[in-house]
């Protein structure tokens, strides 16, 4: 079958996509910049390079009019007043340019969203579902909690923490907990429900069988690569004091660290288990996660 891939030179995209080939699957990538692309891949004739802008209509024409399927990997870090429109305006052109083709299914990866307050991040993308449903194929949501794995911005926060701070004087929100789940799990969830019919039109939690928090989460990395770690949790900071604490600890962005600090605030737990109809499999754990990473070789 024909697929086509949004997003395909991000972090899902680019490990998604030679599961779908080992599938035999043709592969339509849609991408901005085509040279990155190429740079990073090599993967010959089942790969057919698309260059398009979503936020631009017009530039999004060329997605083919025969392709069966499409993942919509689209997702915005950034934390300014326009990341929710854009995203909005992103999905919304690629639902038009959608309907003019013989799609059956979008298939979209999305946060947990638990009781409380949730984050202009997880608000956009359940906006962005609802764009999403409008399209004539059917729509296939997956919500995950953090995902581990190489690349994965909650799992290198985790990793840059731990390999930095002898003592770590914390947040509050590291007594939050969320539901971990391996990045090998969630690109099997993803290919598993590829054409599904079971999944047509259906929205899904995802995550691994450990309720954990981000603390917990820590110490365990310790326990294997820096076994001396202390976490001393204040309970006074703020999230934007938090936020610069983590951008400053970590050397990543303050955009992304503010936009990650509002996503943990917030529970992530698996409350809907229907999944396990669709695509039955035993999740890794945590431990098996983090050692497959860690021995691995994909962090250092």
């Amino acid at each position: 079958m024909k697929v086509l891939i949004t997003g395909a030179n991000g972090y899902i995209g680019t490990r998604l996509l030679p599961v779908l080939l080992e599938k035999d699957h043709e592969i339509v990538c849609l991408v901005r910049d085509k040279r990155r692309f190429e740079e990073r891949s090599d993967f010959g004739d089942p790969v057919k390079i698309i260059t398009g802008d979503l936020l631009k209509e017009t530039s999004i024409e060329t997605i083919p009019p025969d392709i069966d399927a499409a993942y919509y990997l689209v997702h915005s870090m950034a934390y300014t007043p326009e990341f929710s429109r854009m995203e909005a305006l992103s999905a919304h052109n690629f639902v038009q340019a959608l309907n003019h083709t013989h799609c059956k299914q979008i298939i979209f990866l999305s946060g947990i969203v638990n009781d409380g307050k949730p984050s202009a991040h997880h608000t956009s993308r359940e906006h962005v579902e609802d764009i999403l449903r409008e399209a004539n194929a059917a729509l296939t949501v997956l919500r995950a909690s953090i995902i581990i794995g190489p690349g994965s911005p909650s799992f290198e926060i985790i990793h840059k923490l731990t390999e930095k701070l002898l003592v770590m004087v914390a947040p509050r929100w590291v007594k939050t907990r969320c539901q971990p789940i391996a990045l090998y799990d969630v690109l099997a969830y993803l290919e598993g429900v590829l054409l599904n019919e079971k999944a047509f039109n259906q929205t899904f939690d995802i995550g691994g069988p450990d309720i954990l928090s981000f603390k917990q989460l820590m110490l365990a990395y310790a326990k294997v690569r820096k076994p001396d770690r202390k976490i001393i949790v204040l309970p006074f900071l703020s999230p934007k004091l938090s936020s610069y604490w983590l951008h400053f600890v970590t050397s990543g962005s303050y955009p992304l660290a503010r936009s990650l600090v509002d996503g943990m605030k917030n529970e992530t737990l698996m409350h809907d288990h229907r999944i396990d109809g669709v695509v039955p499999r035993q999740c890794l754990t945590y431990q098996e996660a983090l050692n497959f990473c860690l021995c691995d070789g994909t962090t250092n």
